[in-house]
């Protein structure tokens, strides 16, 4: 009998328990000129430092991960029609994420100052893990095995035996490993936050990974 192959996708899954609770503050304002939208970015960044520092955290907890600032443009109609545009100041948007513990008495405390501190402010409250490799270790270790026990049913099925391993396939990708819990529109809502309504237990993240393995078939 000619020796042949068998190729099995394998998934490995895993319930993750999340230990950080992660905010991102997202800002989108129009200003008048580049060096205002510019003033208010740097302003927005320093009143973060300052409501961490407040609380007894590290400044350096505030991460900005964009910071974009373009021309804003009005369209332009008449008689219904749509002409053309215009400048008219420029859009700031901004996003600074921050990671804490599992404390909602220290969350509520820091989007109360963001709702007090950082106009047109809104959060983004969701979970995550501090370090997500022995997760995706233990994923693909999941997913190797699940291939084999695929591949031997199959093998079996068909009348064969399962050979040695002829060829693993793994394009390592970002696990994302997050889930959102809750958002927060405006300064309002921030500020009228309380421990009592940000007491959200989140469910285990469910994450997964894929491997695939050829067996050669005896």
């Amino acid at each position: 009998m000619s020796e042949s192959t068998i190729k099995v996708v394998g998934t490995g899954s895993i319930h993750v328990v999340p230990d950080v609770t992660r905010l991102e503050v997202s800002i989108d304002r129009v200003l008048k000129n580049y060096d205002e939208a510019y003033a208010c970015a740097k302003e927005n960044s320093s009143w973060m430092v300052k409501i961490l520092e407040y609380n007894h955290l590290s400044g350096k907890l505030a991460k900005t991960i964009r910071m974009d600032i373009s021309e804003h443009r009005e369209s332009i109609y008449e008689e219904g029609n749509y002409v053309g545009s215009k400048k008219e100041g420029y859009n700031l948007v901004q996003r600074i994420k921050v990671d804490l513990g599992m404390d909602n008495v220290l969350v509520n405390n820091v989007v109360r100052g963001v709702g007090k501190f950082i106009a047109n402010a809104q959060i983004n409250i969701g979970y995550t893990q501090k370090d997500p490799r022995p997760t995706q270790l233990k994923m693909l270790e999941r997913a190797v095995t699940d291939a084999r026990d695929k591949a031997e049913i199959m093998a079996k099925a068909a009348g064969r035996e399962l050979g040695e391993v002829k060829e693993i396939e793994y394009g390592e990708m970002e696990v994302h490993i997050y889930s959102q819990a809750r958002e927060i529109r405006c300064a309002d809502e921030a500020k009228a936050s309380t421990v009592d309504s940000l007491d959200i237990t989140p469910d285990d993240l469910v994450v997964s990974d894929n491997v695939n393995v050829v067996w050669w078939l005896k």
